[in-house]
Order: structure tokens, then C-alpha cells, then sequence
């Protein structure tokens, strides 16, 4: 059972090495972001719910992937900040509220773009 397990989740880290690889250098995602969402939720999971696994924690060291020389650096006059992980009306009310925490605003309206 632990194989079993072990090799499932190995099989969701080379997943989600090569979705980061088709995503961020070669500019053509093969999953929409839900699946990749889907994919790195469950490899959490299992990270978590596992101490065999969880010693490994692979996707902890998977950040991205390696940076793209197609694009040139830029300084952005404000921060950019990332929504992350919303599935639901909680979910972005919590980020407005760590939104406008950070920039230390009161009242002032927040645009998203998506």
C-alpha cells in the first residue's frame, strides 16, 4: 500500500513539473489553472495526510519553474500581489482584506483584473 501511494504521488510531482514547464517557459499550458489547482491540492494532500511522504515534501521545492529568458526584467512601481488560490466569495474577501492590510487603506475601492 505505502509503494502504491508512494509512486501515485511521484507520478503528480513529474505532472506538475512538466504542466510548470508548459506553462511558464514554453508558454502553453496543456490544463487549465483548476486542473493544475486540482493537481497540486491533492499532491498537498497527500503530503500532508502521509509522514512518508510529508518527509519528502518534493512540491515545496517546486516553485514555478525555471525563469524564462523570453522576457526582459521590469520594476513595477507598486507591488504585485497574487491572489493564489480562490475557489469562492470568502476566498477574495480575505485577499481584498490582506490587499488593503498591506497597503495600509481604509476605504479606497481595489480593481482585479483576470
Amino acid at each position: 500500500m505505502k509503494e502504491k501511494i508512494l509512486k501515485q504521488y511521484k507520478e503528480k510531482i513529474r505532472d506538475l513539473v512538466k504542466h510548470n514547464e508548459l506553462y511558464f517557459n514554453d508558454d502553453n499550458p496543456k490544463i487549465s489553472d483548476s486542473e493544475y489547482d486540482k493537481l497540486k491540492t491533492e499532491i498537498l494532500i497527500l503530503e500532508k495526510k502521509y509522514s512518508f511522504i510529508s518527509k519528502l515534501a518534493l512540491s515545496k521545492k517546486i516553485v514555478g519553474s525555471k525563469p524564462s529568458n523570453k522576457f526582459k526584467k521590469i520594476n513595477h512601481l507598486r507591488p504585485m500581489l497574487s491572489l493564489s488560490n480562490a475557489f469562492g466569495k470568502k476566498d477574495m474577501e480575505d485577499f481584498l482584506k490582506k490587499v488593503k492590510n498591506f497597503l495600509n487603506l481604509k476605504d479606497n475601492k481595489i480593481e482585479l483584473f483576470f
